[in-house]
């Protein structure tokens, strides 16, 4: 089987780009949640220098002095590219595995290079044609070979962003001659120096390397990454990567809180987006846990971590019944005195909403036989209006507590029939790998 990497180029600032045409060739950085660091960059502003991961305030004074364009994540946004990207890709591939929110692993029947290449380009088209999302490709035997063709494809401009790794011996050790160890896809420092230290530096080498002494020194991990760079597949295209095990909705606020009702209303919050997931998916969940966190940066305030379980009886999906679980949890664990500066709520014992046992009479709360026709009208009345156009009461309206995001798109844009489509009818809705 041919394999192949498509990975969206600086997806943040793509996305950005393609909802303001006239931002091409502007550097653009895009800020985490309540504005703290850079978690994307286009290629100019990674010319300026920017780091990745940089604290929003110290790079400041560069963006202003360069005329970088700065925005607040909206990842509702990104999400909605994301689903459209993935759809255009599935259309192209006969195998695909959704591997994060801008990479999908493909599978092909094998052909020859010259052919595999013209593919690429081919999908390349198409799916910024249908997104306005540009894309490189990595394209080879194993994925390990797909994820290092796919790095050298966004900065080898000769490539037009698809890269072929050959097939034959030569080749593909002409291809990772001069990788060092470390760039290789799952080798981290600590298994780099490991490596190292039995003079395996280069990504050559550990393909050279007799696989039973490899996996004596970096275990099984390692013994597979030295097959895949042989060009010997250790890891399938997973197109299902099975049911969820959990969902956590987790913010941190845009100002320390210690208002009782504020925090009440950012866990309701967070319940009920954690009961949109679980409908998304067709599950229900058995318990929700509520967690809450002080700024363990601030050495300067008291610190305060806690957690607490309430258990759903029936599992449901009901924004309703998991808010108020959350609700009783919550109380359980705030604490006066402090400042609180995250809190999230985490569902667990996931289970498929189509098999949920009904409780023995007089063991546990009956099933609403009328949840589910309302929690379908809710979701279908937001997917129509956008997020939370319609909610529960006790989730908020003003949301004071919640992250900075005073340099965001305009927030219409998270209407989903604002956004550019891949093709009209229902948006598929895929789930990332965890």
């Amino acid at each position: 089987m041919l394999r192949a990497l498509a990975d969206c180029n600086n997806f943040y600032a793509s996305c950005e780009r393609v909802l303001d045409p006239s931002l091409r060739d502007v550097p653009i950085v895009v800020l985490s949640n309540n504005d703290g660091c850079v978690i994307a960059r286009s290629a100019e502003a990674k010319a300026l220098g920017i780091a990745m991961g940089a604290p929003y305030f110290e790079v400041r004074r560069t963006c202003e002095a360069h005329g970088v364009r700065i925005f607040s994540s909206n990842f509702a946004v990104y999400g909605e590219f994301s689903e459209r990207v993935m759809a255009a890709l599935t259309e192209q591939a006969r195998d695909i595995e959704v591997y994060s929110v801008d990479e999908a692993f493909l599978g092909f029947p094998d052909m020859p290079a010259a052919e595999a290449r013209a593919l690429g380009l081919r999908i390349k088209e198409a799916v910024l044609r249908a997104t306005g999302i540009p894309v490189s490709l990595g394209m080879g035997a194993t994925k390990v070979l797909c994820k290092l063709a796919n790095e050298r494809a966004k900065s080898d401009r000769a490539s037009g962003g698809v890269l072929v790794v050959p097939y034959d011996d030569a080749g593909r050790e002409e291809f990772l001659r001069g990788v060092d160890s470390e760039d290789v896809w799952g080798v981290g420092p600590g298994l780099a120096a490991r490596l190292r230290a039995h003079r395996i530096v280069s990504a050559l080498d550990l393909a050279q390397a007799d696989p039973a002494f490899v996996r004596r020194v970096a275990g099984v991990v390692g013994e597979r990454l030295a097959l895949e760079l042989r060009g010997i597949s250790c890891h399938d295209i997973v197109e299902d990567a099975g049911p969820r095990q959990s969902v956590m909705v987790s913010r941190s606020f845009g100002r320390p809180v210690s208002d009782a009702a504020e925090l009440a209303e950012a866990v309701a919050a967070h319940a009920a987006r954690g009961a949109e997931k679980l409908r998304e998916d067709g599950l229900v969940a058995a318990t929700v846990v509520v967690m809450l966190r002080t700024n363990r940066h601030r050495l300067d305030q008291e610190q305060y971590f806690a957690d607490e379980a309430e258990p759903l009886d029936p599992p449901t999906d009901d924004a309703r019944a998991i808010c108020a679980a959350a609700g009783r949890a919550f109380a359980r664990i705030r604490r006066d005195g402090y400042l609180y500066k995250k809190a999230g709520v985490l569902l667990q014992g996931l289970s498929s909403a189509a098999v949920v046992q009904p409780g023995l009479p007089g063991l546990g709360a009956p099933i609403d036989p009328q949840r589910d026709r309302l929690m379908k009208a809710v979701d279908a009345l937001n997917h129509r209006l956008g997020r939370d156009a319609v909610r529960l009461a006790s989730t908020g309206f003003e949301r004071k507590w919640k992250g900075k995001s005073d340099l965001q798109s305009t927030p219409s844009l998270t209407d989903p029939e604002r956004l550019p489509k891949a093709k009209d009818g229902p948006k598929p809705r895929i789930r990332f790998h965890e």
